[in-house]
């Protein structure tokens, strides 16, 4: 038994003390919850942001495949089908724009976001990757070349999207652009139909 001191407390041990909280884990559970639950959070969070960005990227692919077969049927260059009465470049590559929005659902804003390419030559050799930022910034949709070519030509469709996926927060960003978005590239490929 411990001795008493003058004031009527007794004096515990330091050796005694140091087993009585060895023997009591009140609230061990809550110290391990805290210790795993930032870790798996994270864990969480990372697999959820990349699961969303490679639906996001399969829905861009998708609708640019899907939108680029007017183009390779020669309904585009023949103002055709969803084409018909459209004459000058702009009025093809807002209604190209507008088939493509419709189809990628993922991108709420992308009839004005969106930076559409079209290239086409003769060969496929004849086409070089287009750059889709320029020291960090999107290209200019005006300054973009929009060349559907004719029949049984090679063309390369790129479609750019400036992804703002974490952009807003201070701590997390996913991005290079300079306003911290992340950019987003589709292509496809193809040679058009001997449509003539």
């Amino acid at each position: 038994m411990a001795p008493e001191l003058a004031d009527g407390t007794r004096r515990v041990p330091a050796l005694s003390l140091l087993r009585r909280w060895q023997r009591a884990d009140e609230g061990t559970t809550a110290i391990e919850f805290a210790m795993v639950a930032m870790p798996f959070l994270l864990l969480l969070f990372g697999i959820m942001s990349v699961s969303l960005f490679y639906f996001a990227n399969f829905s861009l692919e998708n609708a640019v495949w899907q939108a680029a077969r007017a183009i390779r049927t020669g309904q585009m260059q023949q103002s055709t089908g969803s084409y018909t009465g459209l004459v000058t470049l702009e009025e093809k590559r807002q209604a190209f724009k507008k088939v493509m929005c419709e189809r990628a659902v993922t991108f709420p804003d992308c009839k004005t976001k969106a930076v559409v390419i079209l290239q086409s030559n003769a060969s496929f050799g004849g086409i070089s990757e287009p750059s889709c930022t320029n020291q960090g910034t999107m290209v200019d949709q005006s300054s973009a070349p929009f060349d559907a070519g004719g029949a049984s030509a090679v063309v390369l469709v790129t479609v750019c999207y400036p992804w703002d996926f974490g952009g807003k927060l201070p701590f997390f960003k996913l991005g290079t652009l300079k306003d911290g978005s992340l950019l987003m590239q589709a292509s496809a490929a193809f040679r058009t139909e001997p449509y003539n």
